[in-house]
């Protein structure tokens, strides 16, 4: 082998020997991407904001059964979109995994009632969890509160947790970070809340009438979203110029302060200009019409058809019922003088008129002391009507769909009456499950201890004036509420006749409950009809005399066997008085005696006497009638000695006065601060520190303009960039600049000569000029933020 060819295999082997250390010596790819730690508290930020949304669920699916699939949805779509940016993967494989995380988690935390050995999916999990998606929105607003039925309704919450999480949280670790957007504005960030915003809307419009802490949520929302925003502007600011410690702070402690202030203000305006539940938007009651009581005929006026025209005929057939136990078909609390009726929809959430959709289970009534528990099954004959038959107050409510009619989607429940309608008619042919809870009574012992309840009902018009009369003389002298309208029952009972008017009654008896009709009924004697009149006369009676009563109507049908069969002349009508923290007890003042004499020629043994007493104020249409003089004297409003503010005029003040108070009250504050600040600067200390602060003044009112002051900088390279920066804002500078005023104060300071107070006299004039130009040209709007800028002194 020749020198050349051992040098150059000696050179080859070299290389080889190089190549091999240099592959060892270099560095391999960390498999984990880092983040930076604004990244982090981005992420974090954001699923804050998420969580404080899904809370606004509650009131739809009810004692947080929907915490599970919402929290679990923003853990499962943000955690996607980290480890997608972690691995460094494509944005389509990002929302690849995503996708199937959605269905391989979805199951045990939305679904785990249809999951196998209650974690794997299924495939009842998997239609569910696309069926959820499609079709849940659209039935979580078709569907009573809470939500619970179909299971796939409860996807809804998972999937919006799920997708604002995955798009938000890839935004921010991957489109906020990215190069170039550390000058982007803060609008950048801003985008990013678009996500949890929506969330926050959805949670509102598919809820109920009864909000989740709305104005907690909404100002706590809020605030977070304003802190993270300020501080990214901040973060901003500080990669664009070097700024002092102090400013730093400054602007936290602001910040803070315009946070809390919004808090406070907004807590206490949500307080006092908070609307009532009934006036809330519904996005159930828009797309589902509520149901309206009112437009349809009042069941009571049509009693005297049950009695006559269907007295032999068979309504329905029910099984399960007990010796005693009533069917309830309507509860009617509003009295025009004409008639008693359902109260209109919307009127009062505990009112006979409000009336919700049906879901797979009927929460309690508000008012109620439950009492013994039944099942009975219904089947239809020849009733025919838009009220259903139940027992008691339904909890639960199931259809027979093998009979071909399955009106669940037509069915309108009321909790606090214990009532259902079916807006497409009930028919022939239906048969359907009750499950109801019957009303504890306790003994009227018991109940001389309650006193009734304070509710809010529709009120009763048209009264005639023998109704207050016989009110207070069937009361009688009694102590406790019970025993009045006890008294009331038990005289109805003993001085009144049966008759439903037929032929076969002894004497006749007219139709009605109007204002003639309970005239005719208490003024004659004797008194002569049904369960009608004696029902609707014991109700007005109990509500002259202040009592939360109302009329039901039902059957009352005697059982001989498993199967009772209910005719027409099983209908029936009775009053429920509410007591307070017991529920609404039953009163049955009509009387059973049939054998009223046909002609009464002796004296009646109770003859209306003429009444001196004035009726109770709780009619003022009444009082009118009688001596509207006496009753305006005797009235304690008009007694009054004092000022008595209106109340339109407490709702302006809240309207205009809160909004002043948060404007101006800060303002005020910081006004006064910076006089404070500026009178230390300019009186206190030697001379050249005086002509220092002015130098600091100067400094501290172009930074409230908004213009950056350098960190760690001398007073001529903080005026060179305050020049830079007011030319490239179009703010005037001063004859001379600024640097002039700068070499000025350097001089007052470092020249070691006494200074004179005319040299301090002109630094404080020449800041004067330049801060009052700068702010005249900044504009009206900028010159008010920065008014409400404070910029903290600083130590010499």
């Amino acid at each position: 082998m020749t020198a050349a060819t051992q040098g150059g295999a000696g050179r080859a082997g070299a290389g080889a020997a190089g190549a091999s250390r240099a592959a060892r010596a270099a560095p391999t790819a960390p498999v984990f991407d880092s983040l930076s730690r604004t990244t982090w508290i981005d992420v974090a930020v954001l699923v804050a904001l998420s969580l404080i949304a899904v809370a606004g669920f509650e009131p739809a699916f009810g004692h947080y059964a929907f915490a599970s699939a919402a929290v679990g949805g923003i853990l499962v779509g943000g955690g996607v979109a980290l480890l997608g940016r972690l691995l460094r993967l494509s944005w389509l494989l990002t929302a690849v995994i995503a996708l199937a995380a959605y269905f391989l988690l979805g199951t045990p935390l939305a679904l785990p009632g249809q999951a196998l050995f209650g974690v794997l999916p299924s495939l009842d999990s998997l239609s569910g969890l696309v069926l959820g998606a499609v079709f849940g929105w659209s039935d979580a607003v078709t569907l009573q509160a809470p939500l619970e039925a179909p299971p796939y309704v409860a996807v809804v919450p998972y999937v919006a947790g799920w997708l604002v999480a995955l798009v938000s949280v890839s935004l921010a670790v991957r489109w906020l970070p990215r190069r170039g957007s550390r000058r982007a504005p803060v609008g950048r960030a801003a985008v990013l809340l678009v996500g949890p915003a929506l969330l926050l809307l959805a949670a509102i419009l598919l809820g109920t009438r009864d909000p989740f802490f709305a104005g907690v949520r909404g100002v706590l929302f809020a605030g977070v979203a304003l802190v993270w925003l300020a501080w990214r502007r901040g973060r901003f600011a500080r990669d664009r110029v070097e700024t002092d410690t102090a400013v730093r702070r400054s602007r936290l402690l602001g910040g803070a302060a315009v946070v809390l202030g919004a808090v406070l203000v907004g807590a206490l305006a949500g307080a006092v200009l908070a609307p009532p539940a009934a006036s809330r938007f519904v996005v159930r009651d828009e797309i589902t019409p509520p149901f309206d009581p009112l437009d349809y005929p009042s069941p009571l006026a049509g009693f005297r058809k049950y009695t006559k025209d269907l007295q032999k005929t068979k309504l329905f057939t029910v099984t399960g019922l007990r010796q005693g136990q009533v069917i309830r078909l309507a509860t009617m609390d509003s009295y025009d003088g004409i008639v008693w009726s359902v109260a209109a929809p919307g009127s009062d959430t505990d009112a006979s008129g409000a009336f919700e959709l049906l879901g797979s289970t009927i929460p309690r009534p508000p008012l109620f002391t439950p009492g013994i528990a039944s099942t009975a099954s219904i089947d239809v004959l020849g009733y025919s009507d838009v009220w259903l038959p139940t027992l008691g107050y339904t909890d639960r409510l199931t259809f027979d769909a093998h009979t071909g009619q399955d009106p669940t989607t037509t069915v309108r429940v009321n909790t606090a009456t214990g009532t259902a309608a079916v807006t497409s008619g009930v028919r022939d042919g239906l048969s359907y499950t009750v499950g109801a809870t019957a009303q504890k009574i306790p003994n009227d012992r018991a109940l001389a201890k309650v006193p009734p309840a304070k509710l809010t009902l529709p009120p009763v018009t048209n009264v005639p004036d023998v109704v207050s009369a016989k009110a207070e003389e069937y009361a009688g002298s009694a102590d406790t509420a019970i025993q009045k309208l006890r008294n009331i029952e038990r005289s109805l009972k003993s001085l009144g006749y049966l008759s439903h008017g037929r032929a076969s009654d002894p004497v006749p008896s007219r139709a009605g409950e109007g204002a003639d009709r309970m005239t005719d009924l208490l003024s004659k004697s004797p008194m002569v009809g049904d369960q009608e009149q004696y029902a609707s006369a014991f109700a007005l009676m109990a509500r002259r005399l202040g009592y939360p009563t109302r009329v039901v109507m039902g059957f009352a049908p005697k059982v001989t066997g498993s199967t009772t069969t209910v005719t027409g002349d099983d209908v029936t009508a009775w009053d429920e008085v509410a007591f307070d923290g017991v529920g609404w007890v039953p009163f049955f003042p009509t009387p059973t005696k049939t054998d009223a004499p046909k002609n009464q020629t002796t004296k009646p043994k109770l003859e209306p006497q003429p009444q001196v007493r004035q009726p109770p104020p709780a009619d003022p249409r009444a009082e009118d009638l009688l001596t509207p003089v006496k009753t305006k004297d005797n009235d304690p409003k008009d007694k009054t000695s004092g000022f008595s503010i209106p109340v339109w005029v407490w709702v302006v003040l809240g309207v205009i006065g809160i909004p002043l108070l948060a404007y101006f009250v800060p303002l005020l504050v910081i006004a006064a601060l910076k006089r404070r600040r500026r009178r230390r600067r300019e009186t206190t200390g030697p001379p050249d520190r005086r002509a220092a602060g002015a130098w600091d003044e100067l400094a501290d009112g172009y930074a409230e303009l908004g213009l950056t002051i350098p960190e760690r900088s001398t007073r001529l390279q903080a005026a060179s960039s305050l020049e830079q920066q007011s030319a490239a804002q179009s703010l005037p500078v001063p004859d001379g600049g600024l640097r002039d005023l700068a070499r000025h104060v350097d001089a007052a300071v470092f020249d070691g000569t006494d200074v004179a107070e005319q040299r301090v006299q002109t630094a404080w004039g020449a800041t004067d000029r330049a801060l009052s130009e700068a702010t005249k040209a900044a504009g009206p709007l900028r010159a008010r933020l920065a008014a409400f800028r404070y910029r903290r002194p600083r130590r010499a």
